[in-house]
């Protein structure tokens, strides 16, 4: 282990640096196009990734082993796990927020296993669509918005490229909406366990809120003060090297200055319920309250509902 973050980790970087060199020298420009086939689409609006529905990461559920190998892929990130019992299945939530290698990022994830003896070896599968649960969550850095995103969904996850963080800058505002207080007791359950404080989390009706800062999880013992520092030490080399050589050189990565202003209308400013159920019925009811030929109007229909920065979200 330390012998990869002593050698191993150096010379990818500098093979890395020198392939970025060479791509960009021999053929130019770049696109976000085809992000897609690794499970993302990108929003060049807000200028974030953020994962889809069908993603192929679906086909492989989610493992406690995952979580080990994250620091061995750069991938700095705090976990919080909430392992719960309902209906006849382990549930597993979990929050993760870090960085992840030249990206900074949150998730919520939600996978269940009928298995009902279940340990760290234990493999999650996603949920079923009809499992799916409302879910918000507002990704902060150093208490500055970074992005806040909305969508039902069973792995929320959003990433600004380009953007170097130490997770304890991190901070995530998440919501949760439950189908029934059953499940929600039974989440709660098990959070309540992490003692976290009383004014980290509410509950109003069947939806969860909390503010998720600092795991009170352990530690994946593949990260302590050694990994870290390496790896954060050539994540930030490797976010200076994509603002040198690759930030200029991707034909999509530009906000629209056309639609960047106070005028524009975000779907979430016309719909008051946030936790969008019906994605069609919420489509048809904003075709009429929204002019057509708005220039102003921008509709997100995709798998997620989103806003960044300090425009107007409720």
């Amino acid at each position: 282990m330390i012998l990869y973050y002593l050698v191993l980790v150096p010379a990818f970087y500098y093979i890395g640096k020198f392939f970025i060199y060479f791509i960009v020298k021999k053929y130019g420009k770049f696109s976000y196009d085809g992000f897609g086939a690794a499970g993302f689409k990108y929003d060049s609006l807000k200028d974030i990734f953020y994962s889809t529905k069908n993603a192929w990461q679906k086909k492989f559920g989610y493992s406690h082993l995952y979580d080990v190998a994250a620091p061995i892929c750069r991938m700095i990130i705090d976990t919080e796990p909430i392992r719960f019992y309902y209906n006849n299945k382990n549930w597993l939530i979990t929050f993760w927020k870090g960085q992840y290698g030249i990206t900074t990022g949150g998730e919520v994830g939600i996978y269940n296993t009928q298995e009902q003896k279940v340990n760290k070896k234990t493999l999650y599968l996603p949920i079923e669509d009809e499992e799916m649960l409302d879910m918000c969550f507002t990704l902060s850095k150093k208490d500055k918005i970074i992005t806040k995103v909305c969508a039902k969904h069973w792995w929320l996850a959003v990433f600004k490229l380009g953007m170097f963080s130490n997770p304890k800058e991190l901070s995530m505002d998440i919501m949760i909406k439950f189908p029934n207080s059953e499940m929600l007791e039974a989440f709660l359950k098990s959070f309540k366990k992490l003692h976290y404080r009383k004014k980290d989390y509410m509950v109003v009706d069947n939806t969860f809120i909390c503010k998720y800062k600092k795991p009170h999880s352990r530690k994946i013992w593949t990260r302590f003060w050694l990994t870290d520092m390496i790896s954060q030490h050539y994540n930030k080399k490797n976010v200076y090297l994509y603002h040198k050589y690759l930030q200029d050189s991707i034909d999509n990565n530009k906000i629209d200055d056309s639609k960047s202003n106070k005028k524009q209308v975000l779907i979430n400013n016309i719909i008051p319920d946030i936790l969008k159920n019906e994605e069609e019925k919420n489509a048809k009811k904003t075709d009429k309250l929204v002019p057509k030929d708005n220039k102003n109007v921008i509709l997100l229909r995709d798998d997620i509902y989103s806003t960044i920065g300090d425009s107007n979200y409720d």
